[in-house]
């Protein structure tokens, strides 16, 4: 039994378009094709060299279906395929009707512990974090798919900011629960 040799993005190596919208379905059923395939027990009586390139793939495969499951992670990722770097991600300009927006949604979160019903507010809260994450992922899907790769990443920060609020808030919904 040999191993393939793979030279592919995380898109060719589960046989998916390069866009951001993808097949959840397709992709996961893809993962566990690929894991049945490589993984590392399947070579336990295979030489040395391939019982290596073995836990080396299966952890390829583990590491691009994590890149790709989310979109967050996955907008990062076609960012970097595109040529822009972590660094040229972050520098993106933020207007500031965004950090506006983000510091009132914070100050919210924050008061969160002071309301007579924190879970209903809270559950409103996430709600209206997840509606804007909806938004900027098409807006980050519409310019990715148009070659506009600075509107792209700045819909991305804006995706991280928001993704590390809603954290933030299911953390402490978390608390509240318990």
């Amino acid at each position: 039994m040999s191993i393939p040799d793979f030279q592919r993005n995380y898109f060719e190596l589960f046989d998916l378009p390069l866009t951001f919208t993808l097949d959840q379905a397709k992709l996961g059923e893809r993962y566990r094709q690929l894991q049945r395939e490589l993984h590392p027990d399947r070579y336990a009586g295979a030489s040395a060299h391939e019982q290596r390139l073995a836990v080396q793939y299966s952890s390829l495969i583990n590491e691009a279906y994590a890149a790709l499951r989310k979109p967050l992670p996955r907008a990062l990722y076609l960012l970097e395929t595109a040529g822009m770097s972590g660094e040229a991600v972050a520098a993106q300009p933020m207007d500031g009707g965004f950090l506006m927006q983000q510091m009132e949604l914070r100050e919210k979160l924050e008061e969160m512990d002071d309301l007579v019903d924190p879970e209903t507010a809270l559950d409103h809260l996430i709600t209206e974090i997840g509606e804007d994450v909806a938004v900027l992922q098409d807006q980050f899907s519409t310019a990715y798919a148009g070659g506009d790769m600075s509107t792209a990443a700045s819909a991305c920060v804006k995706m991280q900011y928001l993704d590390k609020l809603l954290r933030e808030a299911e953390q402490l919904e978390s608390r509240l629960i318990d």
